[in-house]
Parts: C-alpha cells; sequence; structure tokens
C-alpha cells in the first residue's frame, strides 16, 4: 500500500491570500482576450514601422540634445546671450502658442466633455 502524500502547509494560506474573480468580472475578463490578440497582433505588424520612425528621428533627437547641450554652456558663460536668445525666440514662441492654444483647448474641451456624458 502506497502512502498519500502529505498536504503542504502553505496551501491554505495561499488560498486565504488569492481572490478569486467575481461572475460578473469574468465575463469582462474572457472577453478581453480577443481585444488582446488584436492588439497584439497589430503591434506585432506596426512594429517595424515603429523602430523606422525611432531611426528616422535619431538625427534629430541627437542634433537637438548637441543644441541644448551646446546652447546650455554658451548661457553659462555668457549670460548677455541668453537674454539676446530669448528676446529673439519670443515672438515665434508667441505664435506657436496662439497656433496651438486653441487645438488643445478644444481637445480638453471634448475630452472632460464626453467624460461628463458618460457619467450620466
Amino acid at each position: 500500500a502506497e502512502a498519500e502524500a502529505p498536504k503542504s502547509t502553505w496551501e491554505p494560506v495561499l488560498y486565504k491570500i488569492v481572490r478569486r474573480p467575481r461572475n460578473e468580472n469574468s465575463a469582462a475578463v474572457e472577453a478581453s482576450g480577443a481585444a488582446t490578440k488584436a492588439k497584439n497582433i497589430a503591434l506585432f505588424l506596426a512594429s517595424p514601422f515603429i523602430g523606422l520612425a525611432y531611426v528616422a528621428a535619431m538625427p534629430f533627437v541627437a542634433a537637438g540634445m548637441l543644441a541644448y547641450f551646446a546652447g546650455k554652456a554658451v548661457f553659462a558663460r555668457f549670460p548677455l546671450v541668453k537674454h539676446l536668445s530669448m528676446m529673439v525666440a519670443a515672438p515665434f514662441i508667441g505664435l506657436a502658442m496662439i497656433v496651438v492654444a486653441p487645438i488643445v483647448g478644444a481637445g480638453a474641451l471634448g475630452y472632460y466633455g464626453t467624460k461628463a456624458l458618460i457619467k450620466k
């Protein structure tokens, strides 16, 4: 007669810690499986283009970093250059804000409006 293997001492503790999902949540978990597979397939197909975008953007990022650090060094050495460059850049920054602010505002209005309608 073979002896039955003793139950481990951690099983009751494990059952107390791990909570089973409620019945209404289990349908949502099962439904998200198909969406997750579709998302993974889409990411798999898009990944070469995402990598290509990173490679294409790399020289511009490097040039931006070089300009940032060079500007930081020049501004630390010559404080007058900082004020002159800010004076030259101010109109362009203002123009960019005038162009972008209405778009950002419309997006925020749509987002919070939709969020408020969904709550009702």
